[in-house]
């Protein structure tokens, strides 16, 4: 069995990049959300609103939760990206707190609260909203990449 400890510290490194086909964001994949992203600078926040569609549900007229696990990742990495720079997710935790049906109208949103040196944590939201019920929350931490410790 090989030493993953050594094949990891042994890797090429490399810096992700945008080539606009990410599965939520890009607008070049074909089968991706193509969703849009507002940055709200006074709240280090990114949000989007969309709808998701019969297809994603895992049980019948429930959205899956590894979709909404998704979205908030994209969101959270979306305002951490903007306002810190590149990086990639280290951890993730998700709560569900609501069903979400299929089309209803949701607003995903993330927000970056604290830095330490390379890293920063952030959280996100789903609201749904046609009452205002919170879908899903979640946290995260993320590294920053090129040695960005602003």
């Amino acid at each position: 069995m090989p030493n993953t400890d050594k094949a990891a510290a042994t890797a090429p490194k490399s810096t992700p990049f945008s080539d606009n086909y990410c599965f939520v964001c890009g607008q070049d994949n074909p089968r991706g959300f193509k969703i849009k992203v507002r940055y709200l600078e006074e709240e280090t926040a990114a949000e989007t609103e969309l709808s998701l569609a019969k297809e994603f549900q895992g049980w019948a007229d429930v959205i899956h939760g590894g979709i909404l696990s998704t979205m908030l990742d994209e969101l959270m990495a979306h305002a951490v990206w903007h306002f810190a720079g590149p990086g990639v997710t280290l951890s993730i935790e998700v709560r569900f707190h609501a069903p979400l049906k299929p089309d209803e109208r949701i607003r995903v949103r993330g927000v970056m609260h604290t830095q330490n040196g390379s890293r920063r944590q952030a959280e996100g939201e789903i609201i749904r909203l046609a009452d205002n019920v919170r879908i899903a929350s979640g946290k995260s931490r993320f590294l920053l990449l090129n040695g960005n410790n602003s």
